[in-house]
Order: structure tokens, then sequence, then C-alpha cells
């Protein structure tokens, strides 16, 4: 593997071209479904109209999902999204209340370490998000499960107090790539625009081999959230950050972009 480089299923993360993920939320089958369909048109849509440019990445949201607890249920629908969405890979991600989940479910919070279990030996997805802050074992034991099921990890910590110093946030990356992650990922809140503009050069030094971080040997993902935050996730051609966040209807954080903004953003 080339530094600072992952490749799933001819997808190249950290090629200098950031790849373009959507959330799929849904409380239910039927407003997953619809939703699911609202995004495959309008990819298709602007696909058409950007040729070379490309939806790259599904995030299945599980924290929105009712029905995330019942292993059968839960494995249906995956393979259902498989079919809808070919060619197009589907990451998995459990979002805690902490860092900006959704569903207050305190089953499924009871039950994650299964409910990953069940994804990672069904290979339901190609990748599997893990909050850093789950615990080292927890992290390093699921992230080794993954691999083992030829999934992929993307390990992540959203901070929606502040944006921490850079030398936190090599820390994290340090702590995640020895933890097991194939990607890492920091997503964080400015308190001002300063914040924005340090984040960005902070990946830009990261990902040119500056500010120590020439050990890193996997792509970065930085988001600067909140709407002053919104030329972060535009800005991963100069930045070097490999994927950006898009919404279809309804977004999942703070600052999220429409998919046609960051198809025009990207494409000039």
């Amino acid at each position: 593997m080339s530094r600072l480089k992952v490749d799933i299923k001819n997808c190249i993360f950290s090629d200098g071209d950031p790849k373009i993920c959507v959330p799929l939320v849904g409380r239910n089958e039927d407003e997953l479904f619809s939703h699911a369909e609202a995004i495959l048109t309008e990819a298709e849509r602007l696909e058409a109209a950007y040729p070379g440019r490309k939806l790259d990445v599904i995030e299945f949201r599980a924290d929105y999902y009712d029905d995330v607890a019942d292993r059968e249920k839960l494995a249906s629908l995956m393979t259902r999204l498989r079919n809808v969405f070919p060619g197009r890979l589907l990451l998995f991600t459990y979002r805690s209340e902490e860092e900006g989940g959704e569903l207050r479910h305190d089953r499924a919070e009871n039950m994650l370490d299964e409910i990953w279990e069940w994804v990672i030996t069904g290979k339901l997805a190609d990748i599997l998000d893990i909050e850093l802050k789950s615990g080292n074992y927890r992290v390093a034991r699921t992230a080794a499960k993954a691999h083992e099921a030829g999934m992929f990890v993307i390990m992540s910590n959203h901070n929606f107090e502040k944006t921490p110093h850079d030398e936190e946030i090599l820390e994290m990356f340090r702590e995640m790539e020895i933890l097991g992650a194939d990607i890492l990922k920091v997503a964080a809140t400015p308190k001002h625009k300063f914040d924005v503009q340090r984040l960005m050069d902070l990946t830009k030094d990261i990902t040119s081999g500056k500010k120590g971080a020439e050990y890193l040997m996997h792509p970065v993902i930085t988001i600067s959230m909140g709407s002053d935050g919104a030329v972060s996730r535009t800005s991963g051609k100069e930045t070097g950050s490999a994927m950006t966040f898009a919404m279809v209807g309804s977004g999942s954080a703070p600052g999220q972009l429409s998919l046609e903004d960051i198809f025009s953003s990207l494409s000039r």
C-alpha cells in the first residue's frame, strides 16, 4: 500500500480526487428506500451532467433505523441496499449520541458490539465506521475482525464543541492507525473562521508529509462542521482530504452541502 492511499474495490481514497459520500437516513424501510431512490435518481442525473464525477459511497446511518437491533431485519435491509446501489461502496455507521447520532435507542447502544458482529460476519458492508472513543480494546478487536472479513475501517472522531489543537488531532490520527484504521477521520466545530483555515492547513501539511506526520500511512478525512466550515467540504483537491459528505434531502451533520453543490465545486 502506498502512503496515504487505500484501494477499496477500485475506488482509490487519497488519489488527489476526493471521493463523495451521501448519508442514507430513515426510521423504517419505507423511509429508507424512498430516500435511497431519491439519492440514486439525483446521483444518476449529476453523473450524466458531470462526466467523470461519481457518487462513490453510500453511508447507511444505522442510528436512525428503528430496527437496527433486529438481526434478520438489518441483514435483509442491507442486502436490499446492495442491490439498489450496485457499483457503489456501502459504509455502515452507527453514530453515538455523544458524537451526533440521531437515534435514542438504549437497546441498540448496549448491543453495538453484536450489531458490528452481524455486519462483519454477514459482510453486509464494504466499510465500517468505528468511533475512536469506543475504547481501545473494543476498537482494535472490531477493526481486526472487519479486516479478517475483507472489510475496511474508517476510524472517526466528531467534536461538536471545538476544533482541537493541531497536535491533539495528530495524536488522534496516530492512535487510529495503531488501533487498525484504514482511513482516519476527524470532524470538528470551528469557533471562528480561523479554526476552519487551521484545520485545512493541517490537512494539507499531513498529506504532504509535514507537521511531524510523515509517519502516517493512511488517508485522512477532515471536516470543519457548520456553515463557516462549508469550504472544507469542497477543498479536498487542495488539502488532500480523501472524502467529503454531501446530502440529498435529509442531511446527517451541520453544514452539509447538497450533492449538486459538491459535484459542481469539485468539477471546477
